[in-house]
């Protein structure tokens, strides 16, 4: 590995991004590896950064690390509670930078944090790219969907994930809430949640604190949805 490859590598890597922590079954070839650390997403694949447009553009090696550094900064003002200083970070960011989707995404995430799920949204929609960060992105612009009740639109995204990452819990759980949302009583919903619970055990046999945790996280969600999955409740020991 050259120096340049390891210092793009290191930048992609410091960029935390946050959201769910579910460990995603991928192919290297669609999806960023990702390895889950204190919630947050941290890219362990490099790839080329993308238009919100989804045109190729040349690296430059200089502005990804300034990206992933000033980004990680704006992320540790909102955890933290500074709504104006975050976005205020990330709107000079993204005037200097106004072609990279990064930016845009981690932008959306902060808004989402401060519960403002109509404005992410936008942000989310605009960070789509045909980079291999574009699933993780999916995901988040469908959770933004869902949360802000917009079923329809969510579950098109979930479906369209699914049908590639068909072992991601998180996404199959986020599909069963949009339906169960519409219908109480929708089969496929409460399938959805079945099946979740089914991947959760096998994280649980794995014995791998990360995993485990991903699972008890999960399964605690499906029993907020459904309070009497006995699979859920079994495996959580209640």
């Amino acid at each position: 590995m050259n120096s340049t490859t390891k210092i793009f590598l290191a930048a992609q890597t410091a960029l935390l991004i946050c959201g769910c922590t579910s460990s995603v079954k991928t192919d290297a070839t669609k999806l960023a590896q990702v390895k889950v650390k204190f919630g947050q997403y941290s890219p362990e694949l490099a790839s080329p950064e993308a238009s919100a447009a989804g045109t190729k553009i040349d690296i430059d090696m200089g502005a990804e690390e300034v990206i992933a550094k000033e980004c990680l900064q704006a992320w540790r003002k909102a955890i933290k509670g500074d709504e104006k200083g975050a976005i205020s970070q990330l709107d000079e960011l993204e005037k200097r930078y106004p072609t990279y989707s990064t930016v845009k995404f981690m932008k959306g995430q902060v808004l989402e944090q401060f519960g403002r799920g109509e404005e992410a949204i936008k942000y989310y929609r605009q960070s789509l790219d045909n980079s291999e960060f574009s699933s993780i992105r999916q995901f988040k612009l469908a959770e933004a969907l869902r949360k802000t009740k917009k079923y329809k639109d969510a579950e098109m995204i979930y479906r369209k994930l699914l049908k590639t990452f068909t072992d991601f819990p998180d996404a199959k759980l986020g599909l069963a809430r949009c339906l169960i949302a519409q219908d109480d009583h929708s089969k496929e919903g409460h399938q959805l949640l079945e099946e979740t619970v089914i991947l959760c055990e096998a994280l649980m046999k794995t014995q791998q604190a990360g995993k485990v945790a991903d699972a008890k996280r999960v399964l605690t969600e499906v029993l907020e949805v459904d309070p009497g999955s006995a699979g859920a409740k079994k495996l959580l020991g209640k």
